[in-house]
């Protein structure tokens, strides 16, 4: 059954769609991509070429689906990067109408944002992503500042805070963050919340990993929870998948995350062998 992925796209490199496509599938998942922006690469790499697609082409890539037939298929949505206010309505409109045909949809809010204290996105949309996409959310990865900005937390965020508290202020019953500072500065970390428990998953800390790394995380988590297995270790599979994405490329000195090569790997991963 396919998932309806609604991002970012790039023509070259893994970052947006152009990830999270390539690894639904890895993990046995129809992924039908529709893209709320097309570059020619990730910004990191330099200035790109590409254009925002228009609130009214998005509307008519989805309109035409459902007009086909093609989204009384959908068994999961994956929603990341968006450039406007227009789009999240119009994406958030598309996720209610899922929901209404199935109540138990998986939706997966990846609210892409910003990163480290900085926003690189427009003025409107964390707003939107927050009244508009969230309260249709089952599972949510924001990173520890979007959730931040999500929870209006100051930042950086005071170091009493309790991460799951804010976590549990969503409706969504799973919410994994990422960039969670681990237990020294050699360890980055990830922690699951869901409504009674919390779990913490550390790897070492690299300071020049490839863009893309949330993506991944985002799409290996849903797909693993697709795929049955519980949260716990849905989120301890993607993390292990990343880390050992990010310590490929570090070792062979790629700007980019190396999944085709690793595709056995990825797939290994999430069956636990």
């Amino acid at each position: 059954m396919p998932v309806l992925a609604i991002s970012s796209q790039v023509v070259a490199g893994h970052v947006g769609n152009s990830a999270a496509q390539f690894v639904l599938q890895a993990l046995g998942h129809e992924v039908w991509a529709v893209p709320t922006v097309l570059l020619s690469h990730h910004p990191g790499h330099g200035a790109p070429k590409g254009r925002s697609t228009s609130p009214q082409e998005l509307e008519n890539l989805l309109d035409s689906l459902w007009e086909g037939g093609w989204m009384d298929q959908v068994s999961g949505v994956m929603a990341g990067y968006f450039t406007s206010e227009d789009q999240i309505k119009i994406a958030a409109a598309t996720i209610a109408r899922l929901k209404k045909l199935r109540s138990d949809l998986p939706v997966l809010i990846d609210p892409i944002m910003g990163d480290e204290g900085a926003v690189y996105v427009a003025d409107a949309v964390p707003d939107a992503i927050r009244e508009q996409l969230m309260p249709l959310a089952t599972i949510t990865t924001p990173n520890l500042f979007e959730l931040c900005v999500l929870t209006q937390t100051s930042w950086p965020m005071a170091q009493d805070a309790d991460i799951a508290a804010l976590a549990r202020g969503f409706i969504a019953v799973e919410t994994l963050v990422t960039s969670v500072p681990g237990t020294s500065k050699e360890f980055i970390s990830s922690k699951l919340v869901t409504a009674t428990d919390e779990t913490l998953f550390e790897t070492r800390r690299v300071t020049s990993a490839p863009n893309g790394v949330g993506d991944v995380t985002a799409a290996a988590y849903l797909a693993l929870r697709l795929n049955g297995k519980d949260a716990p270790d849905a989120a301890s599979a993607a993390t292990e998948i990343v880390r050992h994405l990010v310590a490929s490329s570090v070792s062979e000195g790629l700007k980019e995350l190396p999944l085709v090569t690793n595709r056995q790997i990825i797939a290994s991963i999430a069956e636990g062998t």
